[in-house]
């Protein structure tokens, strides 16, 4: 009976309020900034946004089975199924691209000073 008292405690204890989630490794401060990867998933980039500083990288990694692009006037990828496309942003402002073969998979670059 003690290890079932223990183990309710334990239980109790992971699931209270109390903890904070464990945050995802970008390589970004809050600022952004750092290195970046967006996943290419089936039919969604994950994350749709994201935010860097002049000179960073981003990388998009195919995680899905479908084959996909990323698209921006300023840069393109090939059509894949698996691998990585990188882009690095010299310059600052809003890009926004899309997957070609999926109408609405679509996702915006913040890039800042």
């Amino acid at each position: 009976m003690v290890w079932l008292a223990a183990l309710t405690l334990l239980g109790a204890g992971a699931c209270s309020g109390d903890e904070e989630p464990a945050a995802i490794e970008t390589g970004a401060d809050d600022r952004g900034g750092g290195d970046t990867t967006v996943a290419v998933d089936d039919n969604l980039f994950e994350p749709e946004e994201a935010t860097v500083a002049v000179g960073d990288t981003v990388t998009w990694e195919w995680v899905g089975n479908e084959p996909h692009n990323v698209h921006a006037d300023e840069f393109e990828s090939e059509i894949m199924t698996e691998g990585t496309f990188e882009h690095t942003f010299e310059a600052a402002g809003t890009y926004d691209y899309v997957c070609d073969v999926h109408p609405g998979m679509d996702g915006t670059i913040e890039v800042t000073e």
